[in-house]
């Protein structure tokens, strides 16, 4: 079965379950009959290794905020080739991630401008996905799970990640996105996503 292209992004802090879920996601969009593409953030090119690198130096988060914004760009050109394939596009983190986590970071120094500074950045390269589902979890909770995957990143402390979840649930009020709490059973949050996204595919 083919169809319109359409644009489906999971975001949330480390550990909330978003690969599985997209992956899962994925299996039951292809069973339907629509051809899926499962990308993620940062990509796999060029770009995308110059921010996983920059994720191990010790770099300005404005400089930082700027290469993920870089990778995206490239990234969302493909996304759109691939949505006036009629192909359904899911992506394991967007833009909010940038706002999300580098807001949290930007905070010190730019206070309550980080987050606009970070929308207006992105907005130019950007293209709004037809549903968005932010899955949350209590952070403690997340850094169990991120804990059983081996040395936590810069980006996965306990404090700095309440910071960022605040940052996405205020972009989910503000985009209207999806919210589901994903501390529960697979199963259960697996078809809490598939409700969501019922009405586009």
């Amino acid at each position: 079965m083919s169809g319109k292209g359409v644009f489906i992004v999971l975001e949330g802090i480390d550990g909330t379950g978003k690969s599985t879920i997209s992956k899962k996601l994925k299996a039951w969009l292809e069973e339907k009959g629509r051809e899926v593409v499962l990308n993620a953030e940062p990509t796999g090119d060029w770009l995308g290794a110059a921010v996983r690198r920059a994720n191990n130096e010790d770099l300005d988060p404005r400089t930082e905020s700027l290469l993920f914004t870089a990778d995206r760009c490239q990234h969302t050109l493909r996304i759109e080739e691939m949505l006036k394939q009629g192909k359904v596009v899911i992506c394991d983190r967007y833009y909010g991630s940038t706002v999300a986590y580098q807001g949290a970071a930007l905070e010190k120094d730019m206070g309550d401008n980080a987050v606009s500074w970070l929308l207006n950045l992105n907005g130019p390269v950007i293209r709004h996905p037809d549903v968005t589902i932010l899955l949350t979890s209590e952070p403690k909770v997340a850094m169990r799970r991120v804990g059983n995957r081996g040395v936590p990143s810069k980006f996965e402390r306990e404090g700095y990640l309440g910071k960022v979840q605040d940052n996405y649930l205020m972009l989910a009020r503000e985009a209207k996105w999806t919210v589901i709490d994903s501390s529960g059973k697979l199963g259960e949050v697996l078809e809490s996503v598939k409700k969501a996204v019922q009405a586009y595919v």
